[in-house]
């Protein structure tokens, strides 16, 4: 997905802000391992199901109790709590060691197995979620054609600060909101609904990034803060902002996560 105007991002490191989030223990897993048998799924889907395992694997080496653990799924790599359940913990970073495809024979059956050893930073939040500390997002539609214009409404329940980040099928994105030259970070009154664009005379434009594709899968994540924290780095990806979220402890977050395709 690509929005067609420009947007300038001012990164901008709140150290004091960052500080107050890291109510956590940082734990390092070596040699996590994660597989999946290659049956009825492509290779490639295969090593991604293995990568997420291998995650699960080190979260569990890290102490997060299996039964909560049953309670995570991913969307586009984002882990997605599935319940009321809280993990208590997150992947921050992680190396992949080992990316292979074994073979394995059942009698005169032969087994393909991805299997991902990966090093992880995980930590361990000691505070957990607040309840009241949630948004409303209203407005998006499953399905868009190229060209078409991307608007919503967010309505969050406590006062706090928005950043909204849009990821393409390959993991690369671009923060949508804030940006400070056309649409400013500010903060977001507690039961007030802020439509966007916030300004009039910009628009979210649509258009797949691969023309050669029928259709596009893009995401879309909403994620509101009590601190105005900001997403530092040039490089946005699905990895690195997932990597910076997992850094906020989750009394001071909240988010919603999305997808949508684009069609010609």
């Amino acid at each position: 997905m690509k929005v067609i105007h420009p947007i300038l991002f001012i990164l901008i490191l709140c150290l004091s802000n960052m500080m107050s989030g890291y109510a956590q223990q940082n734990i390092q897993i070596k040699n996590a391992v994660g597989s999946c048998v290659i049956a009825n799924i492509s290779p490639e889907e295969a090593k991604q199901t293995a990568l997420f395992n291998a995650k699960i694997e080190a979260l569990r080496r890290a102490g997060i109790p299996e039964n909560l653990l049953a309670n995570v799924t991913q969307i586009g790599g984002i882990f997605i709590e599935t319940s009321d359940a809280e993990i208590g913990g997150d992947i921050t970073g992680y190396e992949i060691v080992r990316n292979d495809i074994k073979t394995s024979f059942d009698g005169n059956s032969k087994i393909l197995t991805a299997e991902v050893v990966i090093n992880a930073d995980v930590v361990k939040y000691n505070r957990k979620k607040d309840p009241s500390f949630q948004i409303q997002v209203r407005g998006l539609k499953s399905v868009y054609k190229e060209k078409e214009t991307l608007s919503f409404s967010v309505t969050p329940y406590q006062d706090g600060y928005l950043r909204i980040f849009l990821f393409e099928e390959d993991g690369t994105g671009a923060q949508l909101y804030p940006d400070e030259g056309v649409e400013p970070d500010v903060l977001f009154p507690k039961n007030g609904t802020i439509t966007f664009p916030t300004n009039d005379h910009y628009y979210y434009v649509l258009e797949k990034t691969d023309r050669t594709k029928s259709k596009e899968i893009n995401r879309i994540l909403f994620l509101f803060l009590k601190d105005d924290t900001r997403f530092a780095g040039n490089d946005i990806t699905l990895q690195s902002v997932l990597n910076w979220r997992a850094g906020i402890s989750p009394d001071k977050r909240t988010q919603v996560f999305r997808e949508f395709t684009i069609e010609r």
